[in-house]
């Protein structure tokens, strides 16, 4: 038997920027956040929302910030 999957209820913001990270995953975090048009506010407040959902990560690395889906 397989385990449930459980859909995670997402903000717009959100969901902007995952869909941003479906097609293109791993993603600079700046390009990222460049392109969502989001403002410094709400840009923290979506990517602390994805991670705390389990659905995104931030990695730092030798080459800089990179967010990907999980």
């Amino acid at each position: 038997m397989k385990p449930e999957v459980k859909q995670v209820a997402m903000s717009d913001d959100e969901k902007v920027v995952f869909g941003i990270l479906k097609s293109n995953s791993p993603m600079d975090l700046v390009a990222l956040k460049t392109q969502s048009g989001l403002s410094s506010k709400k840009w923290d407040k979506t990517i602390k929302g994805l991670t705390k959902h389990g659905v995104a990560r931030v990695n730092k690395t030798d080459d800089g910030l990179f967010v990907e889906m999980i």
